[in-house]
C-alpha cells in the first residue's frame, strides 16, 4: 500500500487536467498537506444513466487501472464540472438557421441576453434531451452525494463542484470566447497568475460558503451568464486541513 494518501480529481478535458492539476498541486504544497492528487479527464455527466454514481465509480476504477494504487490509498474523490447549458430553460433555446455555426451545434447569445442558438429543431431536441437535461439530472443527484462505496466496502468521501458555463467563462467572464482561443486563455492565465491569484478569483466568483446552498443558488438562477463557482469551498477545506 502506498504511504501517501491521494485525492482523485475528475475533470472534463485535457486543458482542465493541466489547469486544475497545477493549481491544486500548488495549493497542497503551499499548505504542507500530506496528500497527492491524481487528475483524470472525461466529460461524463451528459450520459444518460440510471444511476450517475456508476459514472464516478467507472472513472475511479479506470484511474486505478492505470496505476499501482489501491482503493484504500484514496481519501476523497472530487469532481469539477462545467454547467454548460444544463440550467437553461427550454424557452432559452432559440432555433436560428441564419447564424454561422461552423463546426458547433450551438452558440451562446451576446452578454446580457442569455439564450442558446441552435441550427434547427432537431439540434435543439438533441442538445436538450441527450446532453444537458441528463447533465442537469446527474448534477442534482451527485451534488447531494457524500460518499462513493467501493467494491471492498470502503466509503470514499465525494463532492462535485462547478465552474460557470465552462472554465474559460470563469476566467474571462465571456461566454462568447472563440473555441480556438480557449487553450490560449487557459495557458495565459497559468503563466500570469499564481495560486494566490486563483484563490482570490474564486472568492470573487463564489455564490456561497456553504456547499448545499451553493448548488441551490446555481439552480435558482437557472440559465444566465453570471460567471460563478463553488470551488472556494474546496479551497477552504484544503487550507483548513479538512481533507
Amino acid at each position: 500500500m502506498s504511504e501517501k494518501k491521494y485525492v482523485l480529481f475528475i475533470v472534463e478535458g485535457k486543458s482542465d487536467r493541466t489547469f486544475y492539476g497545477e493549481y491544486f498541486n500548488d495549493l497542497i504544497s503551499k499548505n504542507n498537506l500530506d496528500l497527492d492528487i491524481k487528475v483524470t479527464g472525461g466529460d461524463i455527466l451528459p450520459k444518460k444513466v440510471n444511476d450517475p454514481v456508476n459514472l464516478i465509480k467507472d472513472a475511479f476504477y479506470e484511474e486505478l487501472g492505470k496505476t499501482k494504487l489501491k482503493e484504500t490509498d484514496f481519501v476523497k474523490i472530487i469532481q469539477i464540472c462545467d454547467t454548460d447549458g444544463s440550467y437553461f430553460s427550454e424557452e432559452q433555446f432559440v432555433v436560428d438557421d441564419r447564424k454561422e455555426y461552423y463546426d458547433k451545434t450551438y452558440l451562446y447569445s451576446p452578454n446580457g441576453n442569455p439564450k442558446i442558438y441552435v441550427r434547427d429543431q432537431e439540434s435543439k431536441d438533441h442538445l436538450i434531451n441527450n446532453k444537458w437535461k441528463p447533465k442537469y439530472e446527474n448534477q442534482g443527484i451527485l451534488s447531494k452525494l457524500k460518499y462513493i462505496r467501493t467494491s471492498n466496502g470502503k466509503n470514499i468521501p465525494y463532492q462535485i463542484f462547478y465552474v460557470s458555463l465552462f472554465l474559460e467563462h470563469l476566467l474571462k467572464n465571456d461566454p462568447l470566447i472563440d473555441p480556438r482561443d480557449k487553450r490560449d486563455c487557459i495557458e495565459n492565465y497559468l503563466d500570469y497568475n499564481d495560486i494566490d491569484s486563483f484563490i482570490e478569483l474564486l472568492k470573487l466568483k463564489k455564490n456561497s460558503d456553504i456547499y448545499s446552498e451553493s448548488w441551490e443558488i446555481i439552480q435558482q438562477k437557472k440559465g444566465d451568464y453570471t460567471s460563478s463557482s463553488n470551488l472556494n469551498i474546496l479551497v477552504d477545506e484544503l487550507q483548513n486541513g479538512l481533507i
